[in-house]
């Protein structure tokens, strides 16, 4: 006769072991990490860009710095066709985000709204480069409007800041930036179709 334990849930079997069965299957404990995976990821990336909602109103400020252009948070093509078919994930953790966001207010400063835009424009792009099916293509796709959004908030630096060393970072980080950008580019006219996974 197997043991009894009194302290299990009714629908909790035992096994010929003794040992407590789990009353989920395991496919369907799966599935639950990968939603709670899911969700933790959109709201760290949510909290990354909180308060984004007065952001909409950026000031761009009085400071220009010549044709210093706002980058573009498009995806190349091979990004956007590498992650085909994966809309209703990105638009899951795209409403998680926004639901997170609603109702958040206070006083934020220009370069504080500034910097919470970069980093909106940056969060969708960045999710839908990520949704590729190869993990190559994947993190280069995600890490394109990343780089994207630093220069975007560098440019918030040299617009709002008034030290001279931190504008001479600013300038050297958008440098650096749009290299890596013309490098993760190449990789994917190169690679992306080798990969088989677009």
């Amino acid at each position: 006769m197997p043991p009894v334990c009194r302290d299990l849930p009714e629908n909790d079997r035992l096994n010929p072991d003794g040992a407590a069965e789990p009353a989920v299957p395991i496919d369907q404990l799966e599935e639950m990490i990968m939603n709670v995976r899911t969700l933790t990821l959109a709201m760290t990336l949510a909290l990354t860009g909180i308060g984004a909602a007065l952001a909409a109103d950026n000031d761009h400020g009085s400071n220009d710095h010549g044709s210093m252009q706002a980058p573009s948070f498009e995806l190349p093509a091979t990004c956007k066709a590498a992650s085909a078919g994966k809309e209703s994930s990105m638009k899951d953790m795209q409403g998680h985000m926004s639901m997170a966001m609603q109702g958040m207010s206070g006083q934020a400063t220009d370069t504080q709204k500034g910097l919470q835009h970069a980093m909106m424009q940056m969060n969708g792009p960045m999710m839908e480069g990520m949704m590729a099916g190869d993990p190559d293509v994947a993190w280069i796709c995600a890490m394109i409007p990343h780089h994207m959004g630093a220069i975007a908030m560098a440019q918030v630096g040299l617009r709002n800041g008034d030290n001279p060393e931190a504008k001479k970072i600013a300038e050297k980080s958008i440098q650096e930036q749009e290299k890596s950008i013309k490098e993760l580019t190449a990789w994917l006219d190169k690679n992306a179709r080798k990969e088989g996974k677009q």
